[in-house]
């Protein structure tokens, strides 16, 4: 059975599927290589024609594809379109996904990223059961490390990933954990540290608690 479709709102963005009215921002996106200067080639809006990727991205179902992909629309510029945002590699369990965006180079450098991220973490907080959140940067990528770091990812690890490219692409990766309980939930428990408690030990307390 198909999701409800994803919908995400906040004071200055709309996060929502797709439509045909999208076609030509797709296009100018495709056509922009400022964009995906630090993105995969494989990414579902490069596939094929602009018409074919349009098609494809509207009919992408995050519980069944494992991925989506939506258009962001600012509120203050009367709902244009402003670039995508993704969700991926979604893991079967419903816990673990990454989250990316990318944004047509008008609208850089006003915060719409920063908002668009914060946005996806509280719908995932929200309405999935998701507890660990990933993100993957190119280390030159320095606007979008600064933007994911804002919303509270730590950086986990430097390794290399398969984005495309000729030989392999260093990525640097950050993780968000959600529905983690805070300190003052968790009293009796000693194992915190600095506030924070791992997703295997967060899993093993709430065994605790229901037995």
């Amino acid at each position: 059975m198909k999701k409800e479709p994803i919908q995400i709102e906040n004071d200055r963005l709309i996060i929502r599927g797709l439509d045909d009215r999208d076609l030509i921002a797709i296009k100018a996106m495709r056509e922009d290589p400022r964009i995906y200067r630090y993105e995969p080639t494989y990414l579902p809006e490069l596939q094929g024609t602009a018409e074919d990727a349009l098609d494809r991205l509207k009919n992408m179902d995050l519980h069944r594809d494992r991925q989506c992909v939506l258009g962001v629309y600012d509120k203050s510029h009367d709902c244009d379109f402003v670039g995508l945002a993704e969700f991926y590699d979604y893991k079967f369990s419903g816990k673990i996904v990454s989250l990316g965006c990318r944004f047509l180079p008008e609208y850089w450098g006003q915060g719409i990223a920063t908002t668009c991220v914060a946005a996806m973490i509280t719908y995932l907080m929200d309405h999935t059961k998701v507890n660990l959140i990933t993100a993957h940067v190119m280390p030159d990528n320095v606007a979008s490390a600064r933007c994911v770091i804002k919303n509270g990812f730590h950086h986990l690890l430097t390794k290399p990933e398969d984005w495309g490219h000729e030989g392999a692409t260093i990525a640097e990766v950050y993780t968000l954990t959600a529905h983690l309980p805070e300190l003052k939930d968790l009293p009796r428990f000693p194992r915190l540290r600095d506030g924070k408690i791992s997703i295997a030990e967060y899993n093993k307390l709430r065994k605790e608690k229901r037995s």
